[in-house]
């Protein structure tokens, strides 16, 4: 029977395979978002946020279960805990988890950076919405003296 910490460290590197799979999926829905901003289709735009949400959800869970897992291992949550989890593996397992993580890595920022690009787009669509029911006041106005 496996002991409880090598229980938790095959959960941790489990759990970033599923992650990948979860990001991928929410980097292909982020990516989708932009298109439907680009086509001001608003009723897609909001079926598409619904089907972000349990994704974020279940990557919000996942990391705190990492972080769990980290802290019953005895270790801080941060890179060089990471790195020291993936020393105490096999070697051809302990690579194999640093090529997974490095693409965890990836999909993370690449989410984040659609989705910054996303937020900057929606606001451009608020604001082309909110010009078009409110047409802007001219600031100089003609006046008959």
């Amino acid at each position: 029977m496996a002991t409880a910490a090598s229980q938790h460290i095959q959960q941790f590197v489990r759990s970033i395979s599923e992650d990948i799979k979860l990001y991928q999926q929410l980097l292909g829905l982020i990516q989708q978002q932009k298109a439907l901003y680009l086509k001001f289709d608003g009723e897609s735009l909001s079926e598409n946020i619904q089907k972000q949400m349990p994704i974020l959800n279940q990557l919000g869970r996942s990391a705190s279960e990492r972080s769990q897992l980290m802290r019953k291992l005895g270790l801080p949550c941060n890179e060089t805990s990471v790195n020291r989890i993936f020393n105490a593996l096999p070697a051809k397992i302990g690579t194999q988890a640093r090529k997974q993580w490095t693409l965890l890595e990836s999909l993370v920022k690449q989410c984040q950076q659609d989705n910054q690009s996303n937020g900057q787009s929606s606001a451009a669509f608020q604001e082309l919405v909110s010009q078009l029911k409110q047409p802007v006041q001219h600031t100089y106005e003609e006046r008959s003296f």
